[in-house]
């Protein structure tokens, strides 16, 4: 609130800079998206590539008037970031679905990055849609500068927020969807993660599909394709277990590969999540796709061996 009574005075007098500068930012994005010619590899869970603004430019010399004020720069900063790395997460999710849906590729041919996303941002994108609509009205950047201060989580997705934001609002949600899910745990009989035999997806009830579906964060509803979502989720979690080495990984991606397991990882350090991740790998690698996406709710780290 502090910093917002500071600001405050000069994003009135930077409206019509930013908002030239913010429909600059769109129409290179919208582009982008018409042409392909994108790397996905520099966005998704690793984040954006840094991009400094081009000498000269209109957002160059916007951010030299407003670095006269360290903390709005920041702010500033992650709104035009957060707002690329959300452009790229969508165009990026619907080419995928595209392909998926034309059967032109097959999962197994997905790279790392486009795994990520798929797994992701189907959750997120109404939230998204949101975002990149705003993005092209008047004075979007000084909205997404209101919502960052009052209102992160409930409006904004992980493009928006600090690494540590995204770490305690993961954690936090992890922690409340596996409780949302204990009813499930009854029908388990067991406490070890390689002995879970769940019924095939095709053959749970609704109320078992909900319950993976409030674990995975998927509306707990029977809509048409909850499965198909579920099987698609499990499938690309799989692959994503083979395919990456959890110790080449930075901090970010590794808080958000746990996340989207939904391994609890609150507490622990970086090197733990590796262990954890590692181990995740392992002794998951057998189950059936209903099993593996209950196995959170039993997964802890270095126990039930």
């Amino acid at each position: 609130m502090h910093f917002y009574r500071v600001a405050a005075p000069y994003i009135g007098s930077c409206q019509h800079m930013k908002q030239m500068c913010s429909n600059q930012l769109v129409s290179r994005s919208l582009l982008t998206a018409t042409s392909g010619s994108f790397n996905p590899a520099r966005q998704t869970s690793k984040g954006p590539a840094p991009s400094p603004p081009k000498e000269g430019s209109l957002m160059y010399k916007y951010e030299g008037f407003i670095g006269r004020w360290p903390k709005f720069l920041a702010i500033h900063r992650m709104v035009v970031d957060g707002s690329k790395w959300c452009f790229s997460d969508v165009k990026t999710y619907i080419r995928v679905r595209r392909d998926l849906s034309a059967s032109r590729r097959k999962l197994e041919q997905l790279s790392v990055e486009e795994l990520e996303v798929l797994v992701q941002s189907g959750r997120e994108l109404m939230k998204m849609s949101f975002l990149v609509t705003i993005l092209q009205i008047p004075g979007p950047g000084d909205v997404l500068i209101l919502l960052l201060i009052f209102f992160p989580r409930l409006i904004l997705t992980r493009h928006f927020w600090t690494d540590a934001q995204r770490a305690e609002f993961f954690a936090s949600e992890v922690q409340k969807s596996q409780k949302a899910a204990q009813q499930i745990l009854a029908d388990l009989k067991t406490v070890k993660i390689e002995n879970v035999a769940l019924p095939a997806l095709k053959e749970l009830d609704n109320s078992k599909m909900a319950d993976l579906a409030r674990l995975h964060g998927l509306i707990p509803l029977p809509l048409p394709g909850l499965k198909r979502r579920l099987e698609t989720r499990a499938e690309a979690l799989r692959r994503l277990d083979h395919v990456l080495n959890f110790s080449s990984l930075t901090n970010r991606q590794i808080v958000f590969h746990c996340y989207i397991r939904r391994i609890d990882f609150s507490g622990m350090s970086n090197a733990q999540m590796i262990d954890a991740l590692t181990e995740w790998s392992q002794r998951t690698r057998r189950l059936s796709d209903s099993s593996y996406l209950v196995a959170p709710l039993l997964f802890k780290s270095g126990r039930n061996l």
